[in-house]
């Protein structure tokens, strides 16, 4: 049976600008969709085909240009062996905004992608590494460089994968979308499925050579190196993102994001707690009875702590403004020091003999001879 003429269906001239083609189509999709035509839904449904179909060939620059020089004859190439189906029309993007919402459009065909074409571009994969950094890298930030891998477009073949003088073939199966469709009819409703073309791979077309440099594969893996921008306060375990400088995506898609997770390796002396620092030292039992001051590690060096006479065995101090920077701020945490009080060792007789008189409470004879110093001063 013979087509009627495409410019007839969709009532416009032959000289109709674009803009006038799409507004043909839309009211005529209005008109015929199956969810309000006044008509049998059967009917409905064949000339809301027959609209979208005009419209499918008339909307390509390419497609209008054969049509006009051989008529539908010379497009019937493009729809395969059955004849235009909805796995061929590439406009749903016309009809969305008119038609998304009826039950007939969003079951049908599927919303957007019920409907046929080729996919979109391919959004690069992203890149996940772990970066370990010295723990003095919290405080003053860091800029190390470390290497990802890229995915170049191969030079021999442009990228297409295809052997530098031979062309891509549309794929016979999907004719281009890079989809199958199945259709099931029950009763005036038609059941569609959709799924990646096999033969291809979604990718609408297939490579008849391969490239012999890149193996059919468009890209070639390289390295490159990358300044990555730690700033201070920086928690351990944080991941930093670096927008772009993930894989190449593919048929000119974004790329992915590269991921950096930051791990500081520790100190022996310290330790992080969020924007605090902890630390120990040994503070001599003379020091911790009469005062005095004791050297201390911190994140960037030493510092002087005095010790109060009388000090207890784990007292902790508190050095403020030692600790590591708030992240997004120019303030510091604070660094906590807990000393522990050395006792002597090795003491000679009359070290311990001394000792005794000064330490032991309660006057307490010893050994007969003489009281305790406590005593002695009436205490």
């Amino acid at each position: 049976m013979a087509k009627r003429d495409f410019y007839e269906v969709l009532g416009v001239s032959r000289t109709a600008s674009p803009d006038e083609i799409k507004s043909a189509y839309r009211r005529l999709a209005r008109q015929y969709h199956p969810d309000v035509s006044k008509e049998a839904p059967k009917v409905a449904e064949e000339k809301f085909k027959e609209v979208s179909e005009a419209y499918e060939v008339l909307a390509n620059e390419d497609s209008r240009r054969r049509y006009d020089q051989g008529g539908a004859a010379a497009v019937e190439s493009q729809f395969g062996p059955g004849g235009f189906g909805w796995q061929n029309f590439t406009h749903a993007g016309d009809l969305e905004d008119l038609l998304g919402s009826s039950p007939f459009f969003q079951q049908f065909f599927g919303g957007m992608g019920g409907f046929g074409g080729r996919r979109g571009p391919a959004h690069g994969a992203d890149i996940q590494l772990t970066l370990r950094l010295p723990l003095a890298a919290a405080l003053t930030g860091a800029k190390p460089q470390v290497e990802v891998p890229r995915d170049e477009a191969c030079a021999a073949c442009r990228g297409t994968g295809a052997k530098d003088g031979t062309a891509l073939e549309v794929c016979p199966e999907c004719k281009g979308s890079g989809q199958v469709r199945r259709i099931q009819s029950r009763g005036y409703t038609q059941l569609i499925t959709v799924a990646e073309c096999s033969r291809c791979h979604g990718a609408g077309r297939r490579i008849l050579e391969k490239c012999p440099v890149c193996g059919g594969s468009g890209h070639l893996r390289s390295t490159e190196r990358i300044e990555i921008a730690v700033p201070p306060g920086v928690e351990d375990g944080a991941v930093l993102r670096v927008p772009g400088h993930g894989l190449k995506g593919g048929d000119a898609g974004a790329s992915g994001d590269l991921y950096v997770q930051i791990v500081f390796e520790p100190l022996p002396h310290l330790r992080r707690d969020g924007e605090d620092a902890y630390t120990e030292t040994t503070v001599p039992l003379g020091v911790a009875l009469l005062g005095g001051e004791v050297t201390i590690p911190t994140i960037d060096g030493h510092a002087v702590l005095k010790i109060p006479a009388g000090t207890q065995p784990d007292t902790q101090f508190r050095l403020r403004g030692s600790g590591f920077p708030r992240f997004r701020s120019t303030t510091r945490g604070d660094l906590l020091v807990t000393a522990h009080v050395e006792l002597p060792r090795n003491l000679s007789a009359h070290d311990r003999e001394a000792l005794r008189d000064l330490l032991l409470p309660g006057g307490r004879p010893l050994g007969g001879r003489r009281e305790s110093i406590f005593r002695r001063r009436g205490t």
